[in-house]
């Protein structure tokens, strides 16, 4: 069943393929019909079975309404030849020589294959698109599974490393501290004391961020409302937006309580809000909205972003969510990575799409309870 038909009202029936494969055939199937013979009976029987084609045919191109208007049209047109025409011998058109309980009978099977036809097509519809639809989370879900592999042995390894890191850049540290008492405030090497102790605090919060990804820290799973996560979130990203001239819109949709770390799950949705906002072009929007989905494989509260940037490139769609990767220069690569962590660490997960309109869609599905 053609999608178009379902979403453009009554359009469908001027359409291409409603002239090719409806209109076309009832009506080459009428005029054969009426200019054939009566002596012909055979021929007759067998045109009056040919409207079913059309009937069955715009069932699986159009769902229920093409069944139903090709059977309607094919009972129309198939009356006055059936009933009406009992006195034009002499004409060109001639009446279907068949039995009134057969012509009767056709004529209620006609609607009655074009119902029970359209009904069934319909649910097939339906049910196809349920698979898709099951197909593509279990796509999703697969990929995060891969993602949540993939970055729990790239943790581990950014552990130890910022672990042996770590040591020797205390050490430096402490040595800058003690070389700074013994240059002057007044000797002009005094400045590049300055610069690398500043230098060493940089690599100390860097290194920092990277524990945090390696370790996103204990879980305290409580009840939290994801209304007061959206509201923080907003709040401390507010500052940032107006500098680069974004507009923050925020639908909480009313309180949604799901069991998480507020402080976490406020870093993540902040986390990916920065990143939203940060490939915004100015005077855009970045929208925030929560909703409830029913999924095959449990219930979720989900919070979308939506921003109207350039979009993700389709080759980095996967890959933004490796550590380390990024595509601005001032990037470390770390955020939607231990965005990604955090999810995991509360049972969900992170979607994102570019969206037809343009930009880009993150969700963030976490389990939820049904109200």
């Amino acid at each position: 069943m053609k999608a178009e038909a379902q979403t453009t009202g009554w359009a469908w029936l001027a359409s291409g393929p409603a002239l090719l494969w409806l209109w076309a055939p009832i009506l080459a199937i009428s005029m054969t019909h009426l200019l054939t013979p009566a002596s012909v009976d055979w021929l007759h029987d067998v045109l009056r079975r040919l409207y079913y084609v059309p009937i069955i045919g715009a069932a699986f191109l159009f769902g229920l309404r093409g069944s139903v208007v090709a059977a309607l049209a094919s009972t129309l047109l198939y009356l006055p030849h059936a009933f009406l025409m009992a006195g034009m011998q002499d004409s060109m058109l001639h009446q279907d020589p068949t039995g009134t309980a057969n012509k009767v009978l056709e004529v209620l099977l006609y609607n009655v294959v074009g119902l029970v036809t359209g009904l069934l097509a319909e649910r097939e519809h339906r049910s196809r698109l349920e698979v898709e639809r099951k197909i593509e989370q279990m796509l999703a879900l697969e990929q995060q599974l891969v993602r949540s592999g993939r970055l729990q042995a790239l943790g581990q390894l950014t552990a130890g490393l910022a672990h042996e890191i770590r040591n020797p850049l205390a050490s430096l540290k402490t040595a800058v501290t003690i070389v700074s008492d013994e240059i002057p405030t007044t000797s002009p090497r005094r400045r590049f004391v300055e610069i690398l102790g500043k230098e060493l605090d940089r690599l100390d919060a860097l290194l920092t961020r990277f524990l945090a990804f390696a370790r996103p820290g204990q879980v305290n799973l409580v009840e939290v409302d994801l209304a007061l996560v959206m509201e923080r979130a907003k709040e401390l990203v507010h500052a940032q937006a107006e500098l680069r001239g974004v507009r923050l819109e925020a639908e909480t949709n009313g309180p949604a309580l799901v069991r998480g770390d507020l402080d976490q799950l406020t870093q993540v949705l902040l986390n990916v809000l920065l990143n939203a906002i940060q490939f915004s072009r100015p005077k855009s929007r970045v929208r925030v909205r929560r909703e409830e989905q029913v999924l095959p494989h449990g219930h979720y509260q989900v919070i979308s972003i939506l921003d109207e940037g350039p979009g993700i490139a389709p080759d980095q769609l996967e890959r933004i969510f490796d550590p380390f990767f990024t595509s601005r220069a001032d990037g470390t690569g770390l955020g939607l990575s231990i965005a990604s962590r955090l999810m995991d660490e509360h049972g969900g997960y992170i979607d994102v799409a570019n969206r037809p309109e343009g930009g880009a869609r993150i969700q963030l599905y976490l389990p939820g309870h049904k109200a």
